[in-house]
C-alpha cells in the first residue's frame, strides 16, 4: 500500500497537479500512435496492390480498379482532416489522452475489422462499399492520432527537451513503414503466393490491435493521466469553448505556415520517397539485391537520424536545423534527374544519401515546432490540423497533380520539380514564422 502510494504521489509530483498523475511514458505513447498510424498507411498501399482488387472488386476492368484504388486511398487521406479537427477539438476540450485514446482504438478497431471483412464472392455487392466505410473510419482515426500525439510529448518535456522527445513521434513514420514491410514479409515468408492472396494478407491488419494495446499501457494505468500543461488550463478555467472557430478566427497565419510546413515533408514522402527513386535508380543500373537493401535500410537510418536531428533542434533551434534540411531536401530534388540522366550512377545513390540526412533534418523538429506555435487552448486542434491538412494538401494533391503532370507533359521530371517547389514554399513559411511563441504557449 505504501509502494503503490508513492507511486501515484511521484506521478502527481511529475505532472505538478496533486490529484492527477502524468503520462507514464509520453516518448513511448507518441512513437507508438504514430507508428500504428503509419503501418496501417502502408499496410493499406500494400493490400491494395495485392489483394484488394481480386477480392472486392473483381468484375472491374484493370483501369477502373486502378481508379478504385486511388480513390480509396484519397478517401482514407481526405478523412484524416476529419479526424484531425474532431480529436484536435476533443484534446483541447477534455484532455490531450482524451483525444489520443479513442483515436487509437479507432484506428485499430477498423484496420482489425479490414482484416475479418468477406470478400466480394462471399456478401457480393456489399463487400466493396464495406471496405470504403472502413476505410474512412481507419482515416478518421488516424487523423486523430498525430497531433494529440505530439501535444503529449510537447507538454510532457522539459523546454529544453522537447524537439527530441517529439521527435519520437515523427520517427513513427519510418518505423510504421519498416514494420509493415516487416510483418508482410514474416506472414507471407511461410505461405505460398496463393495461400497469402486468399488469405494470409487478414494476418498483419490484426497486428493492429496489439499496437493499440501496447499504446494504452503507455499511457499509464489507474486514473487517466494528463499532460501538465492541460491540467493547469483546466485549473485556470483557461479553456476555449470553440477551439475550432478561435483556431480560424484568431490564428490562421499560424495554421497555414503549420500546412506550409509540414506539407514539404508530405509532399516528399508521397512523391520523391524510396518508391519512386528505387526503380529509376534500377533502370540505371542498380541491381535489386541493391534496391531491397536500401529498402530495409532507408528507414531503419531515418529511426536512427530522427531523434539525433530532434536533439539537435533543442540546441540550435526548431527553425534553424529544419531550414537547412529543408534546403539541402530541396537541391537534391532540383538536381535528382540531371544527375540520373547524366549516368553517374555512384553519384546519384550518393546524393541519395545526402537527401536522406537531409530528410530527417527537416522532418525531425516539426512536431514540436507546429506544437509550439500555438496557445495551450488551441494547440491539440491547430496541431492536428496543420498535420492532417498538409498531408491532404502535399500528399493526396501532390500525388494526383504529379500524376496529372507526368501525363500531361511525357516526364517524369515533373515529380522532382513539383516536390522542390513545395519545399521551397515550405523554406519560406520557416522564414516568415512568428518570432514569438503565442500568448499563453506554455
Amino acid at each position: 500500500m505504501a509502494e503503490a502510494r508513492l507511486r501515484t504521489t511521484t506521478a502527481e509530483h511529475a505532472c505538478g497537479v496533486p490529484g492527477v498523475p502524468a503520462v507514464r511514458h509520453p516518448v513511448a505513447l507518441g512513437l507508438l500512435g504514430t507508428t500504428l498510424a503509419w503501418y496501417d498507411f502502408f499496410l493499406y498501399v500494400s493490400a491494395s496492390a495485392v489483394v484488394f482488387r481480386h477480392h472486392f472488386f473483381p468484375s472491374l476492368g484493370p483501369y477502373a480498379q486502378t481508379l478504385t484504388f486511388i480513390g480509396l486511398y484519397g478517401a482514407g487521406v481526405v478523412a484524416r482532416p476529419a479526424g484531425g479537427f474532431l480529436f484536435g477539438r476533443l484534446g483541447d476540450l477534455r484532455g490531450r489522452v482524451a483525444a489520443l485514446v479513442p483515436a487509437l482504438l479507432v484506428t485499430g478497431t477498423a484496420s482489425a475489422a479490414i482484416g475479418l471483412l468477406p470478400t466480394y464472392a462471399q456478401i457480393g455487392p456489399a463487400a466493396p462499399p464495406a471496405l470504403v466505410v472502413l476505410r474512412l473510419a481507419q482515416g478518421i482515426g488516424l487523423g486523430g492520432v498525430c497531433g494529440p500525439a505530439a501535444v503529449i510529448a510537447v507538454e510532457c518535456s522539459a523546454p529544453g527537451r522537447r524537439g527530441r522527445v517529439a521527435s519520437w513521434v515523427q520517427a513513427g513514420a519510418p518505423a510504421g513503414n519498416l514494420l509493415a514491410f516487416g510483418v508482410v514479409s514474416a506472414v507471407s515468408a511461410p505461405l505460398t503466393p496463393a495461400q497469402y492472396v486468399n488469405w494470409g494478407w487478414r494476418l498483419p491488419f490484426f497486428f493492429s490491435l496489439l499496437l493499440v494495446g501496447m499504446g494504452l499501457r503507455a499511457r499509464g494505468r489507474g486514473r487517466p493521466a494528463e499532460t501538465p500543461a492541460f491540467v493547469s488550463l483546466r485549473a485556470s478555467g483557461g479553456e476555449v469553448p470553440r477551439p475550432v472557430a478561435e483556431l480560424v478566427r484568431r490564428h490562421p497565419r499560424r495554421l497555414l505556415a503549420a500546412v506550409a510546413v509540414a506539407g514539404g515533408a508530405d509532399v516528399v514522402l508521397f512523391t520523391l520517397s524510396f518508391p519512386f527513386v528505387l526503380p529509376l535508380l534500377g533502370a540505371g543500373g542498380l541491381s535489386y539485391p541493391a534496391q531491397l537493401v536500401l529498402t530495409v535500410l532507408a528507414p531503419v537510418v531515418l529511426v536512427g537520424l530522427v531523434p539525433l536531428f530532434g536533439a539537435l533542434s533543442d540546441r540550435y533551434g526548431r527553425r534553424r536545423v529544419c531550414l537547412a534540411g529543408t534546403a539541402v531536401t530541396a537541391v537534391w530534388a532540383a538536381l535528382f534527374f540531371p544527375l540520373l540522366l547524366a549516368d553517374r550512377l555512384p553519384v546519384t545513390v550518393a546524393v541519395c544519401g545526402v537527401a536522406l540526412v537531409a530528410f530527417a533534418a527537416m522532418y525531425a523538429p516539426q512536431a514540436a515546432l507546429v506544437a509550439e506555435l500555438f496557445p495551450c487552448g488551441v494547440r491539440a486542434v491547430g496541431t492536428s490540423a496543420g498535420f492532417q491538412l498538409a498531408g491532404l494538401c502535399g500528399g493526396t494533391l501532390g500525388v494526383f497533380a504529379t500524376s496529372w503532370g507526368v501525363h500531361r507533359f511525357a516526364t517524369l521530371a515533373v515529380v522532382p520539380a513539383y516536390a522542390c517547389a513545395a519545399l521551397l514554399a515550405g523554406g519560406a513559411a520557416l522564414l516568415v514564422l512568428p518570432s514569438r511563441p503565442p500568448a499563453g504557449a506554455s
